[in-house]
This record gives C-alpha cells, structure tokens and sequence, in this order.
C-alpha cells in the first residue's frame, strides 16, 4: 500500500470516530422533557446528563494520556470507541440511576478518544494536521447535528430510550475501521522497529524528550494555562448551550420542542464550515489571537440575541453554529501547533482537557441551577456573556507564536 493510500485510510478512521463523539451527548437535550417526567427528575438533575460525561472529560485526562504511553494511541482509542458502545446500549436498560452511569462510561470512551485522536493526527499528518483536525471537528458537528435533529421524531415512535440507544448502530463501523486502517497499522511499526527496520509511530518510538518522562511540566507554563482557560471557556459554551438552547427557544420564542431540536441541529450544522476553514486560517499568520476573539464576538452576538430577540432565533442558531464549530477547531489546532511534537501535544492536551472540562462540565449544571433560581435566563445569559469573554482574552496569549518542547531529560 502506498503512503498517501495508507493515509487516506487513516483518515477515514479518523472520520468514522468523530462521527461518533458527540452524538450520544447532543441526543439528550431535545429529549429533557419527556426524560424528566418519565424518570421524575428536576430540569438541574437532567442538565447532569449533559455535565457528567464533560465531568469525565476532565477526570479521566490524566488516565487517558497514560493509556496513550502504556499501550500506543491507537490501541488506546480503540478502548475508548468500545467503551462509548457500552455505554451506549446499557444506559438505557433501567431508571436513572443506570442512565447517569452508562453516560458516564460514555464520557470516559469519548475522552480517551478527545486526547488521543488528535495525538494520532499529528503523529501521522504532520504538516497537514490542521486541516484534518478540522475535518475531525466538522465531523464531529455532523454527528452532533444527525442526533439533534432525529432525536424527537425518534422518540416519537421510539420512545426515548430507543432515542438514546439507536445510535449504537453506528459505533461498530468505526470501531472496524479504526481496526483496520490505524491499530493495525501501529502494530505493525511496532513490530518493525523492535526487528530494527524502523523507529516510528508513538508506541514506538525510542524514547526521547517528552516520550518517556511525566507530562507534568507544561503545568508550569502561562501559555498552557492560557489554552486550558479558553479550551474551558469554549466547551462551556458549547455544551451548556447545547444542553438548554431548546429551552431557551421554548420558553422565549414560543416554539415547540420540535422545532427547539430543529434550531439546536441547526446551530450543530452550521459549525461545520468553520470546522472546516478555521485550521486553514490559522497558517495565514504566526500568531492566531485574532481568530479567537472573532470568534468570541460571534458567541457574544448568538447569546445577546437569542436573549433579547428571540423571533431571529434562525439567525442566531446560524451565528452560535458558525462560533462553535470554529471555536473547537481552533483550541484544537491551536493544542497541535503550540506542541512540538506528538508528546508535547498529548502533554498539552492532558492539561487543557482536565482543566477546561472541568470549567465545561459545571457550566450546563449551573446555567440549569440559574434559571431554575431565578425563574428566567437573564442570570444564565449572564454566565454565558462571562465566558465568552473569556474565550476572547485567552485566545489572545494563547494565539502567541510560541512552541511548547518537552524538557530533555
């Protein structure tokens, strides 16, 4: 097989991963209504469905890049797709409580998969790896949009737990590819660099810098505090957003809960070419702050918006959509270019992933405990106005032309 065949497969692994990493997160929200009169569970406990698996995010950072150095990326990722399958079937086979820790497992399997796929990406594309993160990310937005946008008219003939569930189908199709195309693919580098014919590969590797050593350092660095704050920032908005939008437009414009889930795939879809694009922007310059705080302006305009005019709520959906998928590319990219190598990238991504979804994962459960509090979402629009800001100002250091090296040993 030909090097550019070979990586053109490895592609598709890529792609048929992402397709399942945010779908069993983003089926939920169209979906609290009926899951909190089914489970009689309050609006701030159903937001957990949506925190618990960005919880597990954070927590399982440290586990997930120490499953990268013990058995390779690869392999790594290929735990964390069977672990996003498990958890998809079983949590809806009893009540709540089996709901909450299936979704936990979820989040467990989709953050080996956060860590290490860009790992895999940048290992294997070098150059190009920021155009494929954005392919990674813009299917992930597929994914996202698919569930959000099917999940009531599943529901409706399926219920919800046959809402929740049917998504599994598609997770076996990547678990198959990401066999074939990537962990074969390391194995057999491994077996040929332990022969002496070749040294590549992460699992591989002879150690050097940063591949045999704890990934403790970068703590130490203002830069990677600055891309862990707005990688939180980022993924607060996107999945308290993402967790009470349909309720937002329920409350203030009036609409449906079906048409709240067509304006939540709408806002999913219209990511995408900003997913797409953003990594390609991010070469025009050395320094890439100004992407960032444009695309903290556009997470401004979608809140300020779908608060006081909520009749736009199209326009809105578009403008949140377009700051999203933008906003994830660029953290992304920004975590492979700011690494010098795959083991500065999977430090990086350690830190940033622990500290900014721990930031994430409080933001659905306090956006929910706000409006139910206060009765509105004035205090939630409020939260959301923060973090944006947020986003804006860490993008500017951590958009600095700077390069992260391990420390030799």
């Amino acid at each position: 097989m030909t090097k550019r065949a070979s990586k053109a497969l490895i592609l598709l692994a890529v792609v048929l991963v992402a397709l399942n990493m945010r779908g069993s997160i983003t089926v939920v929200p169209p979906l609290l209504g009926e899951l909190t009169s089914d489970l009689g569970i309050s609006r701030s406990t159903a937001g957990l469905l949506t925190s618990v698996p960005v919880l597990f995010f954070a927590l399982a950072a440290p586990l997930s890049a120490w499953l990268g150095r013990r058995f390779g990326a690869g392999h790594a990722v290929l735990i964390g797709v069977v672990l996003i399958l498990v958890g998809t079937v079983g949590r809806v086979l009893d009540g709540a409580p089996v709901l909450f820790l299936g979704t936990a497992v979820i989040g467990l399997g989709i953050t080996i998969a956060n860590i290490l796929v860009p790992v895999v990406i940048k290992r294997d594309f070098g150059q190009q790896a920021g155009r494929v993160t954005g392919y990674f990310v813009a299917t992930m937005a597929l994914g996202a949009t698919l569930t959000s946008a099917l999940a009531v008219p599943v529901a409706d003939r399926f219920a919800w737990r046959g809402a929740l569930a049917i998504w599994a189908v598609l997770v076996p199709v990547a678990l198959l590819g990401w066999w074939l195309h990537v962990t074969r693919h390391e194995r057999r580098e491994k077996a040929e660099a332990e022969a002496g014919t070749a040294a590549a590969g992460l699992a591989t590797q002879t150690p050097a810098a940063g591949a045999s050593h704890s990934d403790g350092y970068v703590w130490r660095l203002p830069l990677a505090w600055a891309l862990a704050l707005a990688f939180g920032s980022q993924s607060a908005l996107f999945y308290s957003m993402t967790t009470w939008m349909p309720s937002i437009l329920v409350d203030r414009a009036g609409l449906s809960a079906g048409v709240a889930g067509i304006a939540l795939s709408i806002y999913q879809i219209t990511g995408i070419p900003t997913a797409l694009t953003v990594a390609s922007l991010c070469r025009l310059r050395p320094s890439q702050g100004w992407i960032g705080a444009t695309l903290a302006t556009g997470w401004l305009v979608f809140i300020l918006g779908l608060l006081f005019l909520p009749a736009l709520w199209p326009l809105w959906a578009v403008v949140g959509g377009l700051a999203q998928g933008g906003g994830f590319t660029f953290i992304l990219t920004l975590l492979v270019l700011r690494g010098s190598d795959e083991h500065a990238v999977r430090a990086l991504g350690s830190m940033a992933q622990l500290i900014g979804y721990l930031i994430a994962a409080a933001g659905p459960f306090v956006a929910g405990w706000l409006a139910q509090s206060t009765g509105g979402w004035t205090a939630p629009g409020l939260l959301f106005v923060g973090l944006a800001t947020t986003l804006g100002l860490m993008s500017l250091i951590a958009g600095r032309d700077e390069t992260i090296e391990a420390p030799a040993r």
